[in-house]
């Protein structure tokens, strides 16, 4: 859940930035959402219960009850959101340092050196409205994003109850209820999601991104180590007939024209070759 939260954020949080680009969206952008959740709903198949599991939901579902009541994406997006959004908002990344590449006809790499004060002063004066539209922006965006949240929780609580269907057994789970209705662990459930917002969680999850990005070049470098004996992918014009035929079928292009685009694809290679005078 956290996991899921965090990437949902990551993806607002660029959002202010984006908001400021009046471009229209692209005609398909509705089938690229679709076809992007779809693609996320197939990640994690999860088998039916079995009977057994099944007759034990109801008591999973107490359970559940305790350790995830109704509100609790809301008191998480209180809790981490808030915090979050005013982190970026007091930083460099909501400054437009492209635009103001483009209006100085400088490097973007030559505006963000020029320090958060002075770029502070240029915003002032290029878009007095700069930080009151972030405000927008993030209110926009927590307002939003905790609805969604809302929208999906009672769904991921039913998702929970058959997991802890699936991982306990009748007395694990009716000595899980018999815990929760104690005080210690009352609390313990009431606390026990919200937990992984805590400041102090998020704080020494943020120590590890160091390690991540120092750890990027060396996985790149293993990767292409591991593919070197793989063949590159293959190129139109080196298709059969009948393998252009069967593609044609499965992507709803007519044959021909994949046959010219190979016939293109190839008259390149040529052109490219040494000796033809290029």
């Amino acid at each position: 859940m956290k996991n899921g939260i965090l990437a949902a954020i990551m993806l607002f949080a660029a959002a202010p930035a984006l908001a400021q680009d009046e471009s229209q969206p692209p005609a398909n952008a509705s089938h690229d959402v679709e076809a992007l959740a779809s693609a996320f709903g197939e990640m994690f198949p999860a088998e039916p219960l079995t009977p057994e599991q099944e007759a034990r939901l109801p008591m999973a579902q107490a359970v559940v009850a305790h350790i995830f009541p109704p509100g609790t994406y809301a008191r998480m997006m209180e809790e981490m959101m808030g915090p979050m959004m005013d982190s970026i908002l007091g930083s460099m990344a909501q400054i437009p340092v492209a635009q103001l590449a483009a209006i100085a006809g400088m490097e973007q790499s030559q505006v963000a050196a020029m320090g958060e004060a002075k770029l502070g002063e240029v915003m002032a004066i290029v878009d007095p409205a700069h930080e009151r539209r972030s405000a927008v922006a993030s209110d926009v965006m927590v307002e939003m994003l905790g609805d969604v949240m809302e929208r999906i929780e009672p769904s991921y609580r039913e998702g929970l109850a058959r997991a802890y269907a699936t991982r306990f057994d009748p007395v694990d789970l009716a000595e899980l209820d018999r815990f929760f209705q104690t005080p210690v662990g009352s609390r313990y459930a009431a606390e026990s999601m919200l937990i992984f917002a805590d400041p102090q969680v998020m704080s020494a999850m943020n120590e590890a991104m160091p390690a991540v990005l120092e750890m990027m070049p060396a996985m790149m470098e293993r990767m292409q180590q591991r593919m070197e004996d793989l063949p590159e992918p293959r190129a139109l014009s080196d298709l059969s007939d009948a393998e252009l035929q069967r593609l044609s079928e499965l992507l709803g292009v007519p044959a021909e024209e994949l046959r010219a685009k190979a016939a293109d694809s190839e008259t390149a290679v040529e052109g490219e070759a040494p000796g033809n005078g290029v």
